[in-house]
């Protein structure tokens, strides 16, 4: 069925078939190997260079492993199995450039995430009439890659996003393998043999509960370590700010089409950004913003990133509350009152938290308790168990985390940390707080 093989380094030899590599020589695919998956975290991690093309190819094999264990209780066609590869392999191929970094100024301006972003792709480029030209449907791909969930069979939907599907198993060892972290590693073989179907939906055997906690501490200390690391995030900061004053300047969130979007990758913005020459415009406020820009993209050139001057862990279980702390026009509020105590611009004060489009695993996203898992009775039934009764480790982690940091220059960072101390004193969360 394999007409040619990927030397993977983190899966070993990944197969492709004949349609997948038609699928994979196309523009739009080959276009994400100029795209990296952990941004600009390199500055820190210098091996974290690999690129959304190799997690696409990744979480491919391991969506097509998952079809392979569910088939033992469930009827995948080839036809479904086929799909369900492909929808793995084109499931971020709406990532702009510097993936997370860059979605967070299209949601802004453009109110697009990568999701609604790949969902145009598939269906309005080079991509329609290839998968066409291979017999499928690009509404078949976008409703599994990008559907928020299917009319029937579940499970194939499940496999590409749900609590435990193969874009997760796959990226944690990935980013711990090219970061050169040790926290990443996981039995995903375990974890996909223990895959099985219960009343619709992707439950995984009690028996394989070791595997299962060892990837909710992996998802944990990986934000920790590599996603939310203070250097990485600083890194961030300085690119964010320098892409969101330029947006327009360089045509982030201006493009007309498809097309025009499929032109941007790292390289391009990283150019476009460095080529900026605030004399270039002749409005005032042009030149202000383009000057910005050049200043944040010459900061972090010469790797003169944001210190963090306070920081405060957050475990909260209530969701409104955790939710609070992601909301732009609080974050702003703060950094102002902070700046006003401090007596410095608020451009060199930045309040942190982890959002959904800011890092690739944001920690209120998946909730541990949600991971549906059976045990097998002695008349060889399937009996559904709740997680939280045989994990001790659950029951730690099914709380909201979350960490608060305050960034600035070095020169500010003591007037800063004690702003911030007394802004963050008086939030509203403080009593929910648990230190």
């Amino acid at each position: 069925m394999f007409v040619k093989y990927i030397r993977d380094p983190v899966h070993g030899y990944a197969g492709m078939t004949d349609i997948e590599k038609h699928v994979i020589d196309t523009w739009p695919v080959q276009r994400l190997r100029g795209i990296k998956q952990l941004s600009i975290a390199y500055l820190v991690y210098p091996g974290a260079d690999h690129t959304r093309f190799s997690h696409g190819v990744g979480t491919m094999q391991v969506a097509g492993h998952m079809a392979d264990a569910l088939r033992r209780s469930v009827d995948i066609s080839d036809d479904e199995w086929r799909l369900i590869r492909l929808a793995g392999l084109l499931h971020d191929i709406g990532h702009g450039p510097f993936s997370h970094s860059y979605e967070e100024i299209l949601v802004k301006h453009r109110g697009i995430n990568h999701e609604k972003m790949g969902e145009e792709v598939v269906k309005r480029s080079q991509l329609a009439d290839t998968l066409g030209e291979c017999g499928f449907k690009p509404e078949e791909i976008t409703e599994l890659a990008f559907g928020k969930r299917t009319r029937k069979k579940r499970y194939l939907h499940q496999i590409i996003a749900s609590q435990v599907d193969a874009d997760k198993l796959d990226f944690l060892v990935r980013d711990s393998y090219f970061t050169g972290v040790e926290y990443g590693r996981i039995d995903i073989s375990r974890i996909v043999q223990a895959m099985d179907i219960y009343k619709g939906d992707i439950a995984i055997d009690l028996k394989a509960l070791y595997a299962l906690e060892a990837f909710m501490i992996a998802r944990y200390e990986m934000f920790l370590a590599v996603y939310y690391h203070h250097a990485v995030r600083a890194a961030e900061i300085l690119l964010h700010k320098a892409m969101n004053y330029a947006h327009e300047l360089i045509g982030l969130t201006t493009f007309k089409d498809v097309d025009e979007f499929l032109t941007m990758d790292d390289g391009y913005v990283t150019t476009k950004l460095r080529e900026l020459d605030p004399n270039d415009f002749g409005n005032k406020d042009e030149r202000h913003l383009a000057a910005m820009a050049k200043s944040m993209t010459d900061t972090l050139d010469a790797r003169k990133l944001f210190k963090p001057a306070y920081q405060r862990d957050v475990h909260i279980h209530d969701p409104y509350v955790a939710k609070l702390l992601g909301d732009e026009g609080v974050r702003h509020q703060k950094e102002m009152e902070i700046a006003k105590l401090a007596g410095v611009d608020p451009e060199v004060v930045v309040v942190d938290v982890p959002t959904l489009d800011s890092i690739p695993y944001y920690p209120r996203e998946i909730d541990p308790m949600e991971v549906p898992v059976f045990r097998m009775t002695g008349k060889g039934k399937k009996e559904p168990v709740k997680l939280s009764q045989h994990s001790r480790l659950v029951n730690v982690l099914k709380g909201y985390i979350d960490i608060v940091r305050v960034y600035t220059f070095p020169d500010y960072r003591s007037k800063v940390e004690r702003a911030a101390a007394k802004v963050f004193k008086t939030f509203p969360f403080a009593a929910r707080i648990n230190m």
